[in-house]
């Protein structure tokens, strides 16, 4: 076999290192508490040729131009996401502090980084603008995480998220500009001008029709469901390869726009694909800053001198305070909230990608350039990671910016259950409340409603780095699907804390808190709701059988455990279709003299003919001897429910037969024996019927009072006090 070529078993390693310890490293950091950017830094660093020279495990120069190949691609796959994620109404919708952040802050920024430059590190105008305009984004690579740990108010969080995401697509323009100004000649300005013109307009047009053709398909499902995320995926790294043969770094001004194009129109598959490429993302910025790390040695660093020193200082220490002195000018922000701001402003990916690409140019047409501009980036980023992103915490602390637990509720379930909670929520406890399904018809009923209500899957994790949900910290699933309701719990708990997550159904030892024990699923109550057969009432002494006590308001916030005081204001579920009272035959109930299957159903057919004569005995009869003879309905603690559909009848009967020693049917011995028959074309009561009875049996006093019952109005009585 022959031996690999050493030059690309380097360029292997290189690349296939990067790639494996980037997502671990990512993983470590964020359960130790420290910034990502951080640990991929050091490691770059590390195991880079700065440090272990020709031992080097990652050496970014194995990879020649393929590194800037990688690099750009990488980029452009992480502004496409960037677009993705992009809500059409934010620069609308947001406050005036983050319009000015966007547009004068990044002007500030650029002048006064300039500025310093060229007075504090003597560097040429030209360079000296490159480099200032490469630090002008913050970006959500750093800022997500450290909102995630430091839990800002609603209003600073707000800010700094979507300074984070809307500014990269607009620092790559800045950055663009810069460097056509930085490698034309000196007359060479409106040539700049010109060629940058071409990238914005040539990689524009490029998006919008990328991102137009994307949607195009994916509304008419014209990609089989399960390569659409890979199909995406290849269309827009097409998008970016064609606006990048038209011209350089066109192509990362084409994947931004392909992104914004198609999320700004939100098809329907976009949520499973936003999933897809935040992951994508993740394994491109671990390898990235691993790659790029690896270039990074100290005689650069010392070599900076220390009027590079005071130029990374003044972007810290003057551009953004005086940003923020400009931005906030006539807000009603507080002098803590803007010294807040003045100190955070982390910078990320897309910082330390640009330079690099920007730095491999001029490398290639100057060769002995010493890469200052790469430099200072790197610089400006790890002093604002070091010294920013760490001393975020503490810093909030000591302003006393850290929000307080919120009172605010996630609802996954925008039927008409999770919208009457959101209103008493929202009314009574006046606290905020979000609704999350993926239901269209229910988010737009929830929508007409009022309501604050998405369109989403409420099982990605990502949902809760958007700024409106700062106001939330209590979690309720609502679905009818117990296990995801446990999965969803699961996935919250790590977020908002496992006394702070509820949900419908699950055994007690799941995650989360039970909600409302002894109700049947919450599609069956909305159904309930909508038919009138279950109201809810507001009040604080509501009692009885049939109502059921679902959400207090206890110190201004919604409480959904039992409370310790009855005066509490509660709410209260008020179910007239109690579907197992209204189904018992009280006058058909007495002790078996059967046993067998063919004997207990024939006996408890006669009882039910005697009490509805108009009952077809035969068909029925053979009905149930067929299902039970092939798969008895035995339910454990012995208790059977044989049951099936009979055309003709117009109400759910329910015939009950005790055998306190204990029978045979088939196998089993039962004890309890309840028949249900309900009419056709009513699966959802004679469901609903079922699960009451089983719920019902689960109490080993109820069953033995059943048992002990002497008549049926006896086991009536019993079966409405289980309900109360």
């Amino acid at each position: 076999m022959a031996q690999p070529d050493s030059h690309v078993y380097d360029m292997l390693l290189s690349v296939g290192l990067a790639f494996a310890a980037g997502i671990p490293l990512v993983t470590i950091a964020r359960r130790i508490g420290l910034p990502p950017i951080l640990l991929l830094t050091a490691a770059g660093v590390l195991i880079g040729p700065g440090v272990l020279g020709e031992a080097a495990l990652v050496d970014p120069a194995d990879l020649g131009r393929g590194l800037e190949v990688l690099v750009a691609l990488a980029v452009g796959l992480i502004l496409f996401e960037g677009g993705l994620t992009l809500d059409r109404g934010v620069l609308r919708e947001t406050p005036v502090v983050i319009t000015r952040l966007l547009t004068v802050g990044v002007f500030v920024t650029l002048l006064v980084g300039t500025l310093a430059l060229v007075f504090l590190a003597d560097r040429p105008w030209r360079e000296a603008l490159l480099g200032a305009s490469l630090v002008v984004v913050t970006g959500p690579t750093v800022i997500g995480p450290l909102l995630k740990r430091v839990r800002l108010n609603e209003r600073l969080h707000g800010i700094l998220h979507w300074e984070g995401v809307v500014i990269d697509p607009i620092g790559v323009f800045v950055a663009l500009l810069c460097f056509e100004i930085a490698i034309s000649d000196e007359s060479g300005g409106l040539t700049a001008i010109v060629d940058l013109g071409v990238r914005v307009l040539g990689g524009s047009i490029i998006g919008i029709i990328g991102g137009r053709i994307l949607l195009w398909l994916h509304r008419r499902d014209l990609v089989p469901t399960d390569l659409t995320n890979v199909f995406t995926l290849s269309v827009a790294v097409g998008v970016f390869t064609v606006a990048e043969s038209v011209r350089s770094e066109a192509g990362v001004l084409a994947a931004t726009v392909a992104g914004y194009t198609l999320g700004f129109q939100s098809p329907e598959r976009l949520r499973h694909l936003r999933a897809f490429k935040e992951e994508i993302v993740f394994l491109l910025i671990g390898a990235l800053f691993i790659l790029l790390a690896g270039r990074l040695d100290f005689e650069r660093f010392e070599s900076f001198g220390l009027g590079g020193l005071l130029a990374v200082l003044a972007m810290m220490f003057v551009a953004r305070p005086l940003s923020i002195v400009f931005c906030t000018w006539g807000s009603d922000l507080g002098w803590n909230e803007r010294t807040f701001l003045a100190w955070v402003a982390p910078r990320g990916i897309v910082a330390a990608s640009m330079a690099s690409l920007f730095a491999l140019a001029l490398e290639r047409a100057n060769p002995d350039d010493v890469g200052f501009v790469e430099t200072f980036t790197w610089s400006v980023i790890l002093a604002t990671i070091l010294l920013q992103a760490t001393t975020a915490g503490p810093l909030a602390g000591l302003l006393g910016l850290r929000r307080k637990h919120p009172k605010g509720w996630v609802i996954v379930g925008a039927h008409s259950l999770g919208r009457r909670i959101a209103h008493f929520a929202t009314n009574e406890a006046k606290v905020p409340v979000l609704l999350i399904d993926q239901n269209k018809r229910a988010i737009r009923e929830a929508k007409a409603e009022g309501l604050h209500a998405i369109e989403q899957d409420a099982r990605r994790p990502e949902l809760a780095e958007r700024a409106d949900f700062a106001r939330f910290g209590n979690l309720l699933a609502l679905t009818d699907n117990e296990d995801l309701n446990v999965r969803l719990c699961d996935i919250w708990a790590e977020m908002l804390g496992k006394s702070n997550v509820w949900r419908w159904g699950g055994e007690e030892s799941d995650s989360g808190s039970r909600f409302a024990e002894g109700l049947p699923r919450p599609g069956l109550i909305s159904a309930e709701m909508e038919r009138g057969d279950a109201k809810f009432v507001v009040d604080p002494d509501e009692h009885g059988a049939g109502i059921y006590r679902v959400a207090s308001v206890n110190d201004g916030v919604m409480d959904l455990a039992p409370p310790d005081a009855g005066s509490l204001m509660g709410l209260h579920l008020i179910r007239e279709a109690d579907y197992f009272r209204q189904a018992f035959l009280p006058e058909s109930f007495g002790p078996l003299q059967s046993n067998g299957i063919d004997g207990i159903l024939h006996e408890l057919m006669d009882r039910l003919v005697a009490a509805r004569p108009d009952i077809n005995r035969e068909e029925i009869l053979a009905d149930l001897l067929s299902r039970e003879q092939l798969n008895p309905t035995f339910v454990g603690d012995g208790v059977c429910i044989p049951h099936t559909h009979a055309r003709g009848l117009d109400e759910r009967v329910c015939v009950l037969g005790i055998a306190p020693e204990g029978t045979s049917y088939g196998p089993h011995k039962v004890r309890l024996v309840f028949l249900l028959i309900s009419p056709t074309g009513d699966p959802e009561s004679h469901l609903a019927t079922l699960a009451e009875i089983g719920r019902t049996c689960l109490d080993p006093s109820i069953r033995q009072a059943l048992m002990e019952a002497q008549s049926g109005t006896k086991a009536l009585q019993i079966i409405r006090g289980a309900h109360a």
